[in-house]
């Protein structure tokens, strides 16, 4: 059985001699050769050569019926990648010449020595080699070539929307990267995943690919139904969509029907900003910048909505109005950790923005309130702690990342309350102090139904905050430590003999069951066992 690595060598020769010295006596195998056949006219080689397909063809140049060139020509064309080595004598000269021309590997001229023939064929067997490894390289680049197309193409699209082609090319670019589109004619549209960073935060990568899929996948059969186009991936939560009119349905019906779909079938919600229309590829940039401009107006609706860009403006966006005195109204609130009057400040700048019957620019809003963010920042740096200045300038980062208008006041709104924090503490010293002052109120007002924004109050803090700092101070929760000052009072009240319903009263505890239920809880024993473990008894 011949090895699938091995060459394979013809012989083909009109003295037999001939062909059995040169099959039988060189040693073929040692060197990974294998002789497939043998003939003695060039017509039997014809026929062997079609039979066992042989890379190496070594033949006598002049033989009976058809001679070497004949069959030269006729085996080239079917196998145009074979070698062939022509025996040839002084006097064929013209036939050497012609089979130069043909791409004839070698000549060994009669007479000839084995080492001569085996040398020539070793030779041809390197390039043979050479060709086959070539061969397999360039099979495996063209697969590579047919797996990365997808990449490819979107890659092409990227460039395409922003910088055009030569129109010249675009046929041979569009062939290639199998792009079915009509030549002239185009709209841009740009679709966002609403949130998608906050929604897929928690899931694993696979899960958040397949949603992108998915999305990209509707998108795609969305537009198919009704004229030609392609969906790519612009970046993580953005696709662009570049389509023919459709003949049965205008661009924004179309966008408008991408965005049911997309909800429809993935639970997801998109937002679309939909370009004019343009005549050439060349134009496809003029088209997806109109389409971004439509979609940033997602950053104050807050997504799921079709946007068409109109000549002559953003969607009729206008400059918000914008109050400087209101800014520093703003700020003498922050400087004094006034959060309530600052909040209402930051709301009525908010409002006049707003205010207009025309849309505001959203661009602009968000660059002025981002503006408006980094002069509160400066507020609070003026008096932070190094470590505070850290976690405000990471909060003020974050901001760049708000995918609302919505959630960057919100974002703003907690900027503004843990600064305040921040400035309170300074203007109370230090956390223990704030502390002990908490400890103070507590001690004193024990008999009262006590709660965290009770004692938040009387120190000056916001709920959320007082609470972080107390049990960062104390190692409790303020709960725990009402409970325990409780108990330890409700103790001393026990052994002085009051009545256990006196002293839940006195301590805030309006059902005595349940006072008792703490006590023992706490202490291990109920009021009466702790009472009498710890008295002597009457004298008789």
């Amino acid at each position: 059985m011949i090895s699938e690595q091995a060459i394979k060598i013809c012989i083909i020769d009109d003295i037999p001699a001939v062909v059995r010295g040169l099959s039988m006596r060189l040693p073929w195998e040692q060197h990974g050769i294998v002789v497939a056949g043998t003939a003695s006219n060039g017509e039997e080689g014809l026929e062997i050569i079609r039979q066992h397909q042989p890379d190496l063809v070594l033949t006598d140049i002049r033989m009976p019926f058809v001679d070497g060139l004949e069959m030269m020509r006729a085996i080239l064309e079917e196998q145009p990648g074979m070698k062939l080595i022509f025996l040839s004598g002084y006097t064929d000269f013209a036939y050497a010449q012609e089979a130069v021309k043909l791409g004839a590997f070698d000549f060994i001229v009669k007479p000839f020595t084995p080492d001569q023939v085996l040398a020539s064929v070793l030779k041809a067997k390197e390039v043979l080699i050479r060709e086959r490894c070539q061969a397999e390289y360039t099979r495996g680049m063209e697969q590579k070539l047919r797996e990365s197309l997808p990449f490819l193409r979107q890659e092409y699209m990227r460039l395409l929307i922003r910088y055009g082609t030569q129109q010249q090319k675009q046929g041979q670019q569009w062939d290639f990267f199998g792009i079915e589109m009509e030549s002239r004619n185009f709209y841009v549209l740009v679709a966002e995943m609403d949130f998608f960073a906050e929604r897929t935060a928690e899931l694993p990568v696979n899960e958040v690919e397949l949603i992108r899929f998915a999305v990209q996948n509707i998108l795609q059969e969305t537009i198919s139904g009704y004229t030609h186009g392609i969906v790519f991936r612009e970046n993580v939560n953005q696709f662009v969509l570049v389509i023919n009119p459709s003949k049965d349905m205008d661009a924004e019906q179309l966008a408008e029907r991408c965005r049911e779909n997309v909800c429809k079938y993935s639970y997801q919600s998109v937002s679309i900003g939909l370009g004019g229309e343009v005549k050439e590829t060349a134009q496809l940039a003029v088209s997806y910048a109109q389409a971004l401009s439509a979609l940033a107006h997602t950053f104050l609706t807050g997504g799921n909505s079709v946007y068409r860009y109109e000549e002559g403006g953003h969607l009729d966006s206008a400059m918000p109005r914008y109050s400087y005195e209101k800014e520093k109204e703003l700020l003498y609130c922050l400087r004094s950790a006034n959060l309530p009057k600052a909040e209402e400040q930051l709301e009525s700048i908010w409002g006049e923005w707003l205010a207009s019957h025309v849309r505001p620019d959203p661009v602009m809003v968000r660059t002025l309130s981002l503006e408006l963010a980094h002069s509160i920042h400066r507020v609070f740096t003026e008096k932070a702690s190094d470590p505070e200045v850290q976690e405000l300038e990471k909060k003020l980062a974050d901001m760049n990342h708000a995918a609302s208008f919505e959630e960057l006041r919100g974002r703003i709104r907690d900027f503004c309350r843990q600064g305040c924090n921040y400035l309170q503490i300074r203007q109370f010293s230090d956390a223990r102090v704030l502390v002990e002052r908490a400890i103070t109120h507590i001690n004193s007002h024990l008999h009262e139904n006590l709660s965290v924004a009770d004692c938040a109050r009387a120190v000056h803090l916001s709920p959320s905050y007082f609470s972080n700092l107390f049990k960062k101070e104390v190692g409790m929760t303020l709960a725990q430590y009402i409970i325990g000052r409780r108990m330890e009072k409700a103790k001393e009240l026990v052994l002085e003999g009051m009545q256990v319903q006196d002293i839940a009263v006195s301590l805030g505890y309006e059902d005595r069951p349940y006072f008792t239920e703490l006590f023992k809880k706490y202490t291990g024993m109920t009021p009466t066992d702790f009472r009498s473990k710890y008295t002597s008894p009457p004298q008789g």
